[in-house]
């Protein structure tokens, strides 16, 4: 595979669509690329790359950490992504994508079945997920997001007032912002880090859950805590 230089890479030829052509091969030298590339098949990228919007890439592609892209990039199939990458609005991914830890994601984005991602990852609203996406620790959904079947996330945070449409596996966690409903809906005061509430609420949990008030939502996130 062909390792490009930035000179080689400003060299490449651009369609009458105005994007430019980039053929297989490695770019890991390279690490600021314009709008409206498009890329071939098993490309490989170094980190903190930055790549403008509208860019395409083929299949098995993968990104070193801390790489940023603009909105509506298009990825194939199993590409990979080191931790902290940063995407724009309505990007889409196929499926088998994977990603590392702290990635963040704009509105609208779209990713295919059996993609896998790292703790904290964030996602904005509008986004949607194909079956048997996978989710680490502490990641984040905006409203409206849509799951395929089979989803499943370890103890993320939920800030809605339905239930988090996918399995779940340990805590689920309201992010702090809701930390005063939740004090008015329990009626007692909620300080500190997760460890302390943690400690308030497990000795209340039994009674709290005799109540016939809570909502669906909100007893799902409480048994969790048992």
């Amino acid at each position: 595979m062909n390792k490009y230089t930035q000179e080689q890479f400003d060299k490449l030829l651009v369609d009458e669509h105005g994007r430019k052509k980039c053929p297989s091969g490695n770019y890991e030298g390279i690490y600021v690329f314009p709008e409206w590339c498009s890329f071939g098949e098993g490309c490989s990228f170094g980190k903190w790359c930055s790549f403008g919007e509208g860019c395409l890439f083929g299949k098995w592609c993968s990104f070193g950490e801390r790489c940023s892209f603009g909105g509506g990039c298009s990825f194939g199939e199993w590409c990979s992504f080191g931790e902290g990458c940063l995407f724009g609005a309505e990007c889409s991914f196929g499926e088998g994508c994977l990603f590392g830890a702290e990635c963040s994601f704009g509105e609208g984005c779209l990713f295919g079945k059996w993609c896998s991602f790292g703790e904290r990852c964030s996602f904005g609203e509008w986004c949607s997920f194909g079956k048997w996406c996978s989710f680490g620790e502490w990641c984040s959904f905006g409203e409206r997001c849509s799951f395929g079947g089979g989803c499943k996330a370890i103890s993320p945070l939920w800030a809605f007032v339905y239930e988090p449409p996918f399995e779940t596996e340990g805590k689920i966690y309201p992010p702090l912002q809701t930390r005063e409903y939740w004090e008015e809906r329990l009626g007692f005061s909620l300080t500190g880090c997760y460890s302390d509430i943690e400690k308030i609420l497990e000795p209340k949990l039994p009674e709290i859950l005799k109540r016939t008030d809570l909502t669906r939502c909100e007893r799902r996130i409480l048994e969790s805590w048992l």
